[in-house]
């Protein structure tokens, strides 16, 4: 093979290499994926995110004295008229059940609890709920139970009072609508618990925050475990009381001036947790030097010298009147006392009741909130999910990662498996409520990433434009130099063609003469 063809061969080998290989691999470095996400099954929930969903909440009806047969199917058609009387924005029902009280036993062994209503005649017509367990107790006479009024004041009862979390969200109020917004914390699963005590001078003291905290707080950080799970941490802080010394000796003092004097900065700057959502105790002493008499704002009623106040949207605050000796231990006693307000007003913080009312049931609304906030957390993973379809819409240039399909698919998946814990009347017992509520904070947290994921966020800020800004530096001069070697390359061949064919003509030239010549003298010599 001669030199020239040996050129040709490389040269064409360079150009196939860059057009099969290089082409290709330049598309597939520099393509988007965008992963196929299902946009109209989520603009068909996010136009009615509640069309499938029908809470249904079994309770269970007994009484202790008068056997009355059909007293669950009575109250069941009284309960329905009650709740057709508003229009519902998520659909909820009452199932109410006749007491099996076999049942509910091995239920209850294998920790599962349901609503009862307990029927108990008396000398007058009331109800109550109990403390510790789902269990309302109505009381009725004699003459209730001949005027046939039981069913409708039972189901009075269970609407308006024991769920009354429910009737207020979802049949007479918006359920994404924060009541408790002005005090209440962001609902977050996962919650930091920061408890400082601050004295305004530098004596050493010590505190018994370690024991009070294993035999009060514990336990009620595991009745609160179903909505939300506490971290704690303690500290003692020095040299600190708040700047409430510049109120001292000063009349008339109220809850304002104490929020506008209040200097929080160095305890928000002292606690790092990664929880998103915190709470706070601070108990104020005041300093021994410039306030020997103590806090005189501070309103001291019998035994108790300290008074209590909800900080909104970030705790509490429990002030005292007198300053601490030296090297004085903060008794349990004491803190007890200061834990317990501190566990009322936590309910006001989380959202569970307000300042104006009570709680009707601590265990009771503690389960109706688990049923709301996993509505909301639905609602509001919808509302994500939907705001991610309309972001990728307006940026096509936006990556679409694998990851976020297969986030946007367990959120979805997740929504179904909760809808069948709601509608199910037999998964209503408090551990199917942990379970949908558990499930529901997953979908929030699914549906987050797949809204904040990293790498469809860095695509998006890597737009068209700048790619071929990057490739072109390297593609430019080899695409020129190796398209220009290519072209010149044959462009070579051309004048020796040239030379050949002229060569060849002349040949032919002289080829044409000679036979014409020889021709001619053949001719001659026939003449002759």
């Amino acid at each position: 093979m001669s030199t020239l063809s040996l050129r040709k061969s490389v040269c064409s080998i360079f150009v196939l290499t860059y057009a099969i290989i290089g082409i290709p691999l330049w598309g597939k470095l520099t393509n988007i994926y965008r992963a196929p996400l299902p946009r109209e099954y989520i603009k068909s929930l996010n136009n009615d995110k509640f069309f499938d969903v029908h809470v249904t909440i079994p309770v269970y009806i007994k009484s202790d004295v008068y056997k009355f047969p059909d007293i669950h199917e009575a109250t069941q058609i009284q309960v329905n008229h009650l709740l057709d009387s508003k229009k519902q924005n998520v659909q909820w029902s009452l199932e109410i059940l006749q007491f099996n009280d076999t049942f509910i036993e091995l239920e209850k062994e294998q920790g599962r609890e349901y609503h009862i209503v307990t029927l108990q005649l008396d000398e007058f017509v009331g109800y109550n709920a109990a403390y510790d367990s789902k269990n309302t107790v109505v009381y009725f006479d004699d003459p209730t139970v001949a005027r046939n009024d039981l069913p409708f004041f039972v189901a009075q009862t269970l609407v308006e009072h024991t769920f009354n979390v429910e009737w207020g969200y979802l049949s007479n109020g918006d359920l994404m609508l924060d009541k408790h917004s002005a005090v209440a914390i962001n609902y977050n699963p996962d919650i930091h618990l920061s408890i400082n005590l601050l004295k305004g001078d530098g004596s050493p003291v010590d505190w018994e925050i370690e024991e009070t905290l294993k035999t009060y707080f514990t336990p009620f950080r595991r009745f609160l475990s179903p909505l939300v799970n506490f971290t704690v941490d303690t500290s003692v802080v020095y040299f600190n009381d708040l700047n409430l010394h510049s109120l001292n000796n000063t009349g008339n003092i109220t809850w304002t001036d104490v929020s506008h004097t209040i200097d929080l900065s160095e305890l928000s700057s002292m606690n790092y947790f990664s929880e998103d959502s915190a709470l706070n105790l601070a108990i104020v002493f005041p300093s021994k030097e410039t306030n020997p008499e103590g806090f005189s704002f501070v309103k001291a009623e019998g035994e108790q010298t300290w008074e209590s106040f909800i900080v909104p949207q970030w705790g509490v605050l429990v002030i005292n009147k007198m300053p601490l000796e030296a090297n004085t231990m903060v008794s349990k006693d004491y803190l007890d006392a200061v834990l317990y307000k501190f566990a009322n007003d936590l309910f006001e913080l989380l959202g569970l009741t307000t300042e104006s009312e009570s709680l009707f049931s601590p265990v009771i609304t503690i389960d109706s909130f688990k049923r709301i906030r996993t509505l909301q957390n639905i609602n509001k993973s919808v509302e994500t999910l939907w705001s991610l379809i309309k972001l990728t819409e307006q940026f096509q240039q936006m990556a679409i990662p694998k990851d976020v399909l297969e986030n946007v698919k367990e959120v979805l998946d997740t929504r179904l498996d909760i809808v069948e814990i709601l509608n199910n009347p037999a998964k209503g017992d408090d551990l199917s409520w942990d379970e949908a509520l558990n499930l529901s904070n997953k979908m929030v947290q699914r549906s987050e990433e797949a809204f904040f994921d990293g790498q469809m966020l860095k695509q998006n800020f890597f737009p068209q434009e700048h790619k071929l800004a990057v490739y072109m530096p390297l593609i430019g001069p080899i695409t020129i130099v190796l398209f220009t070697g290519f072209i010149s390359l044959f462009k070579e061949t051309e004048p020796k063609l040239i030379e050949k064919e002229k060569s060849l003509t002349e040949e032919e030239k002289k080829e044409v003469e000679e036979t014409e010549a020889v021709g001619a003298i053949e001719g001659e010599d026939e003449i002759n």
